[in-house]
This record gives C-alpha cells, sequence and structure tokens, in this order.
C-alpha cells in the first residue's frame, strides 16, 4: 500500500480526537469507518488526482475540472458525491484597491472531504484551525467539514470590502481637492476589482440554495442552518458590493462635473482675453488705416496717446461689463 504524498494533507476525525497526517496509508484511511477525513492536496498532479479518484469514487468530470482550474464557482451533484468549484479572496495593492482570488476545488462524499488548489491559500490553514477548535459533537456532524470550508472563504471577501472601503473614501477625497488623470485611473482600477469580485460572490447564493435543499442526504438537518448563516453572509456581501459600485459611479460623476467646471473656467478666462485683444485690434486697426482722418490726425502731436487712451478705455468697460457678469 501507498504512503500519504509529500504534498498531501490529511486530517483525520475521529470522534473527539483530530489526527493530523496519520501514519496509515491513505488506501486504509479511504475504508474506514467512524471518522471523516479531509485530504487537501496544494497543486496535485494528474497522477495523484487520479489515485484518490479512485479511491473516493469521484467523477471523471469532476477531476477533469479539478486539474484544468480556471472555473467559475458552481456545485454539481453527482450519485455519490458533490464537487464544488469556489474562490477565496485576498486584498492585494499599496493601496487595497486590488484583490487575487485562490480557486479551491471541492470534492464532498460520505466521509470524506478533498480540496485541491494551488499553491497555499491562507483560508486552507483558517480552516484546519477551525475545524480543530470546534466542539467534537459538532466535527462529526455529516456536512460540517464542507460548511467550514465554505465560511472561512466568504469571510475571506470581507477583508477585500473593507480595504475597498477605504480606498473609496481616499478617492472621493482627492476627487474634491485635487482630481487629476491618476485619480480616474485609480477609480477604474477599484470598479475592476468590485467587478471581480461579485463575478465569484453572486453565483456562490445559487451554490448556497443546493445545499440548504432538503433532498441533500450528504447534509445533516440542523447543519443547514450553517449553510443558511453562510448564504445570508453572501447576500450582505453582494449587497456591499453594489453600494460600493454605486459609490463609484458617483465619484465619476463628481469626477467629469469637477473637469468640466475647470474648462469651463479656462475657456472663461481665455474668452474674456480675447474679446479684450479683439477690441485692441479693431482700434489698432481703423487708426492704421493708410488715409487722412478727422481723428486724430496725423499731424496731431498727441494722436498716438489718445489711441491708447481709447484702447484702455474700452478695455476698462469690458472688463468692467464681464466682472458685472460674473465672468471675473
Amino acid at each position: 500500500m501507498s504512503a500519504l504524498s509529500a504534498t498531501m494533507h490529511v486530517l483525520a476525525l475521529r470522534g473527539a480526537e483530530v489526527v493530523a497526517n496519520p501514519a496509515e496509508p491513505l488506501e486504509s484511511l479511504a475504508g474506514g469507518d467512524g471518522q471523516v477525513l479531509w485530504i487537501d492536496l496544494p497543486d496535485p498532479t494528474p497522477e495523484t488526482m487520479g489515485r484518490v479518484a479512485g479511491l473516493f469514487h469521484l467523477h471523471p468530470l469532476a477531476v477533469e475540472d479539478a486539474l484544468q482550474r480556471q472555473q467559475r464557482p458552481k456545485a454539481e451533484e453527482y450519485e455519490e458525491s458533490l464537487f464544488i468549484t469556489t474562490h477565496a479572496a485576498r486584498p492585494e495593492g499599496a493601496h487595497g484597491e486590488d484583490m487575487a482570488l485562490d480557486e479551491i476545488d471541492i470534492f464532498y462524499g460520505p466521509g470524506f472531504l478533498i480540496t485541491a488548489h494551488a499553491g497555499a491559500p491562507p483560508v486552507i490553514d483558517e480552516a484546519r484551525r477551525r475545524i480543530i477548535l470546534a466542539p467534537h459533537e459538532l466535527r462529526g456532524s455529516r456536512g460540517y467539514l464542507l460548511h467550514v470550508i465554505l465560511d472561512v472563504v466568504v469571510d475571506s471577501y470581507f477583508p477585500v470590502l473593507d480595504s475597498l472601503d477605504g480606498y473609496i473614501e481616499d478617492l472621493e477625497d482627492t476627487l474634491f481637492t485635487a482630481p487629476s488623470a491618476q485619480t480616474l485611473d485609480r477609480l477604474f482600477a477599484a470598479k475592476r476589482t468590485l467587478l471581480h469580485l461579485r463575478r465569484v460572490a453572486a453565483p456562490q447564493r445559487d451554490m448556497m440554495n443546493l445545499l440548504m435543499r432538503h433532498d441533500t442526504r450528504l447534509i445533516d438537518e440542523p447543519l443547514r442552518a450553517y449553510f443558511r448563516d453562510v448564504y445570508d453572509h453572501l447576500l450582505h456581501i453582494t449587497e456591499q458590493i453594489d453600494t460600493h459600485r454605486d459609490l463609484l459611479a458617483g465619484a465619476l460623476d463628481i469626477y467629469l462635473s469637477t473637469v468640466s467646471n475647470r474648462l469651463n473656467e479656462v475657456v472663461k478666462v481665455l474668452t474674456v482675453i480675447t474679446a479684450v485683444f479683439a477690441s485692441l485690434a479693431v482700434i489698432s486697426g481703423i487708426y492704421g488705416m493708410n488715409f487722412e482722418r478727422p481723428f486724430p490726425p496725423f499731424d496731431w502731436p498727441y494722436g498716438f496717446w489718445a489711441a491708447l487712451g481709447i484702447m484702455a478705455a474700452s478695455v476698462a468697460v469690458m472688463l468692467a461689463l464681464f466682472r458685472r457678469m460674473r465672468w471675473l
């Protein structure tokens, strides 16, 4: 019989006892009664997945999805097991404006739960900690392991939303004080993060509906209340995402209005300057005509100064008019 793989982590729940990586071969563990196994497979190879699939009678289509990854959140029910794809989230970026998603594929059946994922998502360690600390009466319930995994995955969305909440507040302050093209880039980055988060959070509500159904024999009736609690968290998360998206839409309107107002102010100033110089051009053009005129005549010694005075008076009149119109 084959020993446990070096990359395989096994947690055996045997009543009040929790055994990490037991010494028995996996084949012996798979056939053991009176225990619940959690087998965690980081970066599983096709050989490892094939071995586990043969021992626990996993459906080939589910195994193929787990190996390919890049799956949307879903729950599929087979004759002897459930296959669930979910995504945990982690805040990223210098200001928490971005996030990373960790896909976790779950096989759940009588007496076992198998997780497959890339790398070492933090939610796996958190789930292991919660299971060890849970009352042993609860640990032995059908569906409790599955509930813990899904619960820590859903809980991982809250830090991302908290980071985005602070990021959006800072963004709104910047929009009122010093809006710039970089502000617009930051705004779209936050909107993109919220869109990705909603794409993984919203489908999981339908997944929870499947798990809360009364005809699902793999989950004990008292545990359905725990899954309803996870469902409520998902509703709260999607509502928060929609609220943040509305805030960003309002922030975008504020940015566009601010930029438009600044542009209007610039155009107004340029209009005033253009009008003033246009009047000067008209006066200088008239008095620069090359023919005799009654005023000021060419031989009048004060003609130049008189033309300058007329120009200055016209400028003063126009500035007074613009000030009265509140353009200045």
